[in-house]
């Protein structure tokens, strides 16, 4: 799989082409839930520490939403902004059964994270669509692929790092 070429838009309204991001090392695109959802925030606090690596987030929220979201959770990485869904469909993410989104599994995991001090916030945007993370080598080829199993299905902060640590 190779990542699209396409022109993307950041939470800052700026707009640039997406192998920017790759073109001189690895990056690992990490696509988010709607922005109210616990397992989301969740992932959004693993990833915090990691300033130091090529992440960068997809969010299905518009610009001028993403950037006030970014302000509120602190998010360190940029957020491309992508409200119609394009390169969530172009990666092959898709939304999710009605067990993927409430199961006990799941009620249970979402109070683990509850506890873990990470809170739900306002549903936005479509609540059914699922995660995945990238990782993107500088000539384009999507090298590792995760799509979530369900809405609780995140990969640590620590094995995102690892991924860009990866030869």
């Amino acid at each position: 799989m190779h990542a699209p070429l396409t022109t993307v838009t950041l939470h800052t309204g700026e707009t640039k082409d997406l192998s920017d991001f790759y073109k001189d090392g690895s990056l690992v695109l990490v696509f988010l839930r709607h922005l109210g959802c616990i397992f989301c925030r969740e992932q959004i606090a693993e990833l915090r520490p990691h300033t130091d690596l090529n992440i960068v987030l997809v969010s299905m929220a518009k610009a001028q939403e993403a950037e006030d979201f970014r302000e509120k959770m602190e998010i360190p990485q940029p957020v491309i902004s992508d409200p119609n869904k394009l390169l969530y469909e172009a990666f092959g993410l898709r939304r999710g059964s009605f067990s993927q989104i409430v199961s006990p599994t799941i009620m249970r995991k979402g109070i683990g994270t509850f506890n873990k001090g990470n809170r739900p916030g306002m549903m936005k945007h479509d609540p059914w669509m699922l995660a995945g993370v990238f990782r993107v080598d500088p000539d384009g080829e999507v090298s590792f692929t995760h799509y979530s199993s369900d809405i609780s299905d995140n990969m640590s902060g620590d094995e995102i790092a690892r991924l860009l640590k990866q030869k």
